[in-house]
């Protein structure tokens, strides 16, 4: 795949140095805003979302011209030519994001952990870094497990659904660090560790042959004792070597809440296709669906449930930014709220878009047919693991007072 960001092709003895390690690279950040990036990078996700259905990834023009843009660097550190926005704010981006298309802003998604910068040593950053502010890294959250080593960890496992697997340079990968074949533990429980190996020191096998959300290329990743330093992993619950804003937000949230954003833009997507569907199709008694008062009872039931779900999700986030500015650690209940609106927001894009569905009758069935697509890419992104209303349980612990027993909250 071509790279056609400029700051790739700057020689190495030409590139800046940030000031805090010598060995850490600089580069700028993108010139245009990043709340113009969703109109920006709107033409070509529209050229291109079509072929990445048929090919079942990203095509390389489009992943060239998200690179190009910043759409990798929402959470980047701005020493490294990032944008370093608050989580909230990339949330309500990618959401926007997923308007266009689901698939291509799931990449986003998976592809913006630039926070990991913060987390990682600076040799670690200088590798990972060395060749431009874009590294493609795509992250994985099926366990596997780190067998200590000499010269750190051997990692292997299987990690299915991995989207963006084939178009990244880097995996992150979760571990459970194993001590004579028993999870090691720390006080806060197993130790567990997201490990950052090159995509050429693994297996990417084809698996993803699904009816939604094809594009992303969610394909199943295989390591066989891969050497893995320990400076090249990171614990859930490392504190941050950059202490900022954006950094002090709990790992867990930075990596999950763009898949309830997503389910979410294409939600509102299903909305707006089937809003304009309904002005020229007709119904039983010849006149437009838009005209009957059931159907605009559906779209205003619709519009709220989607509106409510995303003001819930920003606003839960928003509060860790707070707590985040404030220079305090989330409280559990803080977290908790989140989680739930991830559920929630699971819950609403499902109500949501088979209520379309069942408006848009016969024409949702067609391949050709957008709605049909929305339909099929937002009920598979709603399976996502962390949108399962199961996780209710978690959030309701600590709406009553009580531990809620989960280190991954």
């Amino acid at each position: 795949m071509t790279v056609s960001s400029d700051n790739a092709k700057i020689p190495w003895t030409e590139r800046s140095f940030h000031t805090l390690g010598s060995d850490v690279p600089s580069y700028p950040q993108p010139s245009l805003a990043p709340e113009h990036l969703p109109e920006l990078l709107r033409p070509a996700i529209e050229k291109y979302r079509d072929e990445a259905e048929d090919l079942r990834r990203l095509p390389d023009g489009l992943l060239d011209h998200l690179r190009a843009n910043g759409a990798f660097r929402l959470n980047t550190p701005r020493e490294l030519g990032g944008f370093e926005l608050p989580l909230a704010t990339t949330t309500a981006l990618i959401e926007r994001l997923a308007r266009i298309d689901g698939p291509t802003a799931w990449i986003v998604w998976n592809l913006n952990v630039g926070f990991t910068a913060a987390l990682l040593s600076e040799a670690s950053v200088e590798r990972v870094w060395a060749d431009g502010p874009d590294p493609m890294v795509a992250h994985g959250a099926q366990p596997g497990h780190l067998v200590p080593s000499e010269n750190g960890f051997r990692l292997s496992g299987e990690w299915k659904l991995v989207s963006g697997a084939d178009a990244a340079q880097w995996l992150g990968l979760l571990a459970l660090v194993l001590d004579g074949g028993q999870p090691r533990m720390t006080e806060a429980g197993p130790d567990w560790r997201f490990c950052l190996v090159p995509r050429s020191s693994v297996t990417v096998r084809d698996t993803w042959h699904t009816t939604g959300m094809r594009g992303t290329n969610s394909n199943t990743v295989i390591a066989q004792d891969v050497p893995v330093t320990a400076d090249m992993t990171v614990a859930p619950d490392a504190r941050a070597r950059i202490d900022r804003q954006l950094y002090r937000v709990p790992l867990i949230n930075q990596i999950t809440s763009g898949g309830a954003a997503v389910v979410l833009g294409i939600a509102r997507a299903a909305i707006e296709e089937m809003a304009e569907l309904s002005r020229t199709k007709m119904g039983p008694d010849g006149m437009p669906l838009a005209q009957q008062p059931r159907i605009q009872a559906a779209f205003g039931q619709a519009s709220a449930r989607a509106d409510a779900a995303s003001a819930l999700l920003l606003s839960t986030l928003g509060g860790l930014d707070a707590a985040a500015a404030a220079g305090r650690p989330a409280t559990e209940a803080e977290r908790g709220a989140v989680r739930g609106a991830y559920s929630h927001a699971g819950e609403t894009a499902r109500a949501v878009l088979t209520s379309m569905y069942e408006l848009g009758s016969s024409t949702a069935l067609y391949e050709s047919s957008r709605l049909g697509r929305l339909f099929r890419d937002g009920h598979a992104a709603a399976q996502h693991a962390i949108l399962s209303t199961a996780n209710y349980e978690l959030a309701g612990r600590t709406v009553i007072g009580i531990p809620s027993g989960d280190p991954t909250l």
